[in-house]
């Protein structure tokens, strides 16, 4: 789970957060197939949720002040992410362990949702400043 070139979307604030999930998130598979404590690695998928609720809500705003045509569907795509990592924080509750895969999964959600849905929200934004 690497940042690519590929995923700049030219909207810098989105651009910086999705940075920020992917440094997250494999630092977290890190710290998971490294077998940190418990402690750590509920912080660490705490973290990711914050950040991803936070990310996403931030693109939601930007999306419904443009009139962004496609926003209720990328919304839909934000809420199956975030109940995927909260079912993840769920699954630790319990007990249940988790493997790297398990982050490995969210961070090839994300690779698609950025390279299908962002690109295409970012150029629809784009294209209304260049109008």
């Amino acid at each position: 789970m690497r940042w690519r070139r590929q995923f700049e979307t030219g909207l810098e604030p989105i651009d910086q957060q999705h940075r920020e999930l992917f440094d997250a998130l494999a630092r977290l598979g890190g710290e998971l197939a490294a077998g940190a404590p418990k402690d750590q690695l509920d912080e660490g998928l705490a973290f990711v949720a914050r950040h991803l609720i936070k990310h996403c809500q931030t693109e939601e705003t930007l999306m419904k002040e443009a009139g962004f045509p496609g926003r209720i569907v990328h919304a839909n795509q934000h809420q199956d992410l975030v109940l995927r990592v909260r079912d993840l924080q769920y699954r630790r509750a319990k007990g249940q362990e988790l493997g790297p895969e398990a982050v490995a999964l969210v961070g090839e959600w994300l690779d698609h949702h950025i390279c299908e849905s962002d690109l295409a929200m970012a150029g629809y934004l784009k294209s209304l400043h260049t109008a």
